[in-house]
């Protein structure tokens, strides 16, 4: 199979091509190079014979000169920082509405099957964070009796504190980010679309992913800029709530073992919609995380708090995958030990170019001695 990748030099578009390219299929990864370190996956997909091509989603014309071979598509660009959004809103939009709007046009018109990259930040951080929790040592959790007791016997479509959020959680609501804003359009237009014009697209609204050949940041990437940081010494920051907020991740390894999967089953889950991420096994605080990389390396790093959260953030996120697991028997299967070790390894064995990209900027002042 002919499959293009869309932001195919960012950490899941480069991962996923050389999974694919293993399995046989010829890939064509398109990238506009914009964020930084995506250049470097260029000469290794190149010996791993992924053909690159310099192209933009934005631009309508730059689809125009693709092959018409390509038999299927996976939409994983974006601008990924929730952050970053606030300050460049158009950008946000032209890049992950707008963008994929242009990838919508581009399989309606070559009738290709896609598969889109959306997230959890489509949902209102209001909404998921007004369930009842407590705090124990490490993390936040929900609280089951309070929430039964709040709930006195109704349910929530799509919350159920024993398993997390399903895709049958309300979109509704704001305080989504401006970035889940602009995935959230892009989410919709693509269930419009297949349905308008009898399209095979599969929506995948992931949690945290993360694993090895990640380039972390600290508003983006967050698993891995935190085992970077304690390799290198570099100080890290809580940002509300103690650093016992918590999130489900999903690792690269159990994510393109996925994407096999809905490929070979397209045509039984064309038009739906899938929560996809780590789930509760998979789950993990900040402070957990701490805890785990100190246990691992042997070191201990500067860490700052700041006590109010960063805007349109969420306190305790876990994925319901119990529709993705019904559906096509798929699970994950790398649990969080070992995603570090494979992280760990992989900064190991790149420690020279990752100090060049993490460390040459940070004030010696800065820096954990012996980093």
């Amino acid at each position: 199979m002919h499959i293009l990748i869309t932001g195919g030099c960012g950490f899941v578009g480069a991962q996923l091509a050389l999974h694919l390219k293993s399995r046989g299929h010829c890939v064509l990864a398109m990238d506009n190079l914009v964020r930084r370190g995506s250049e470097r996956n260029i000469s290794r997909l190149k010996r791993h014979g992924i053909e690159f091509v310099h192209g933009d989603v934005r631009n309508r014309e730059d689809f125009a000169v693709l092959p018409r071979s390509l038999d299927f598509v996976c939409d994983t660009s974006a601008q990924p920082s929730v952050v970053a959004g606030y300050a460049n809103p158009v950008f946000d939009f032209t890049n992950n509405t707008f963008g994929v709007v242009n990838v919508l046009e581009f399989v309606r018109q070559r009738g290709c099957p896609l598969i889109f990259w959306s997230t959890n930040r489509v949902y209102s951080a209001d909404k998921v964070n007004a369930f009842p929790i407590r705090e124990d040592e490490t993390r936040f959790r929900w609280d089951c009796e309070a929430f039964r007791h709040q709930m006195n016997g109704r349910t929530v479509e799509g919350f159920d504190p024993a398993f997390g959020f399903s895709e049958k959680f309300s979109v509704d609501g704001s305080n989504r980010s401006l970035y889940g804003l602009s995935k959230l359009m892009a989410d919709l237009a693509c269930q419009e679309y297949a349905q308008a014009y009898d399209l095979k697209v599969v929506v995948n609204r992931f949690g945290v992913l993360s694993g090895e050949g990640q380039f972390g940041k600290t508003d983006q990437g967050w698993v891995v800029w935190w085992a970077v940081a304690h390799w290198f010494g570099l100080p890290l920051k809580y940002l509300g709530w103690n650093g016992k907020q918590v999130r489900d991740i999903l690792f690269i390894e159990d994510l393109c073992r996925l994407v096999d999967v809905q490929i070979e089953h397209l045509d039984r889950i064309s038009g739906e919609v899938f929560n996809v991420g780590g789930g509760e096994a998979n789950s993990l605080s900040l402070v957990e995380a701490t805890a785990l990389l100190q246990k691992k390396l042997q070191r201990k790093i500067p860490i700052s708090y700041e006590e109010t959260p960063r805007q349109a953030d969420t306190c305790l996120y876990v994925t319901d995958n119990r529709k993705i697991e019904r559906m096509l028997g798929w699970k994950p299967r790398v649990g969080i030990a070992e995603g570090y070790d494979r992280i760990l390894a992989w900064i190991e064995e790149n420690e020279a170019e990752l100090r060049e990209f993490y460390v040459a900027n940070v004030p010696e002042s800065l820096r954990k001695a012996g980093g």
